[in-house]
């Protein structure tokens, strides 16, 4: 993803059959190939970890058909244990756009800081990282969407939940520990592709 563009803007416990939460165990950062980056992510209906490659360069069609892809951002004081990506692991999203925090009244949920990384030094509302969770089909090209956690999200726990699965994103919208997915005005193309891609880069 372009870092600048959705930093400026600113994707678990796996659903079970009833939509709810369970332990997730799974993978964490990008691996790099020299034209394109891989990285986990879940599918939205099965909660079942899927792999992104995302190339540095691609023209994508206006037109095209896309799929959404929605980074679910966990506040530095999240206990989740494992997240798709990390400030520190991935090169997208290593803070959210404080103007973004200041206008949903979230600067108790993400507090104002600077994080140093391999890949630079960002300032805006901390976050512990994020998941991404991605649809079934087959489109390569997704729209993103950026989901944040409400303040009574933190009061009750959800923070501390990973969030995996369409259904379970919807839940967590109408009991109002998340807001509604907001659209970060980007398109990026992604492809599942399989574990041994992302295991085996170089």
């Amino acid at each position: 993803m372009k870092r600048h563009l959705i930093a400026a803007m600113a994707v678990f416990v796996v659903a079970g059959a009833t939509g709810g939460w369970v332990l997730a165990s799974g993978f964490s950062g990008q691996h790099f190939y020299p034209t394109a980056a891989v990285e986990p992510a879940y599918n939205g209906q099965t909660g079942q970890q899927v792999f992104l490659r995302i190339p540095d360069k691609a023209t994508i069609d206006k037109n095209a058909a896309w799929s959404p892809l929605y980074l679910v951002m966990y506040p530095p004081t999240s206990k989740v244990p494992m997240l798709d990506c990390q400030p520190t692991n991935c090169n997208h999203v290593e803070v959210l756009d404080w103007r973004l925090v200041t206008s949903h009244g979230l600067q108790s949920v993400y507090p104002k800081g600077t994080v140093k990384t391999t890949f630079g030094k960002f300032t805006g509302g901390m976050v512990k990282g994020h998941n991404h969770i991605t649809t079934g089909d087959s489109q390569s090209v997704r729209h993103v969407y950026l989901v944040l956690f409400t303040r009574q999200g933190v009061a009750d726990g959800a923070i501390n939940r990973d969030l995996v699965t369409s259904d379970a994103l919807l839940e967590a919208v109408a009991r109002g520990d998340v807001l509604a997915p907001i659209d970060a005005g980007l398109a990026i193309r992604a492809s599942v592709v399989s574990k041994s891609t992302y295991m085996n880069a170089p």
